[in-house]
């Protein structure tokens, strides 16, 4: 069956070890803005300067849609961790989001990723697939609590960063083992009002297609300027 989903040191340098897909102990740490992967995938990711490491935290994939069997539904079926990069103002106002994510179906079941990367474009060494989405976190993260938008704006609020509810994001997701059962996502997010002046109903009902295409198109030039894969 083929799914697909959408000793520590801590401050800049943060070593991890989490059972994920094969049950591999996979090792995983942040030094001077470069995220070093071991394994799944093996790869080094050093993010703009303009950005500070502020920590990582895992998650559960749970099985909660028709697409999923019903002796499966409740239960997770992936899990993973998100590496959360920020750019704040003298305010602790966040102004734009970097975030690593690794993730893997759980060795006990046959999922995989089952994504088409003809079109996709190399980055570094490998093929991704790419998107950009408009959209009202606050209002998702309400409407599914436990998912990794919400948990990733719990994760900041924690730590005392204050954040918009409507964000734009240009997101970058890659294979992260020869098997699917692993991937790797990055997300590049900038607050959609602080960036852009307009609020998402805005954006969507009063501007033309072109000036959305402008404001699109500029979103991915700055979000493939603030990262670089060094290895991998």
């Amino acid at each position: 069956m083929a799914i697909f989903s959408c000793g520590n040191k801590k401050a800049q340098s943060e070593k991890i070890g989490r059972e994920v897909a094969g049950d591999t102990l996979v090792y995983r740490y942040v030094t001077k803005n470069t995220l070093v992967s071991k394994k799944l995938p093996e790869i080094e990711i050093t993010v703009a300067d303009d950005f500070t490491y502020v920590g990582n935290f895992g998650f559960e994939i749970i099985a909660n849609s028709e697409e999923y069997p019903m002796d499966m539904r409740g239960k997770p079926i992936a899990a993973g961790d998100r590496y959360v990069f920020v750019s704040v103002d003298e305010d602790q106002h966040v102004e734009k989001l970097f975030v690593v994510q690794l993730e893997g179906f759980l060795a006990e079941n046959d999922f995989i990723f089952n994504y088409n990367f003809d079109s996709a474009e190399y980055i570094g060494e490998n093929k991704y697939r790419h998107n950009t989405w408009f959209y009202d976190s606050q209002k998702l993260a309400k409407e599914n609590p436990g998912n990794e938008g919400a948990k990733t704006r719990a994760f900041l609020k924690g730590k005392g960063f204050k954040l918009e509810d409507e964000y734009m994001m240009s997101r970058f997701v890659g294979l992260a083992s020869e098997d699917r059962k692993n991937e790797i996502i990055l997300f590049y997010i900038e607050m959609l009002k602080k960036e852009t002046g307009y609020s998402l109903d805005e954006y969507e009902n009063f501007l033309s297609e072109k000036e959305r295409d402008s404001i699109n198109t500029a979103l991915i030039e700055r979000s493939k300027k603030s990262f670089s894969i060094v290895k991998g």
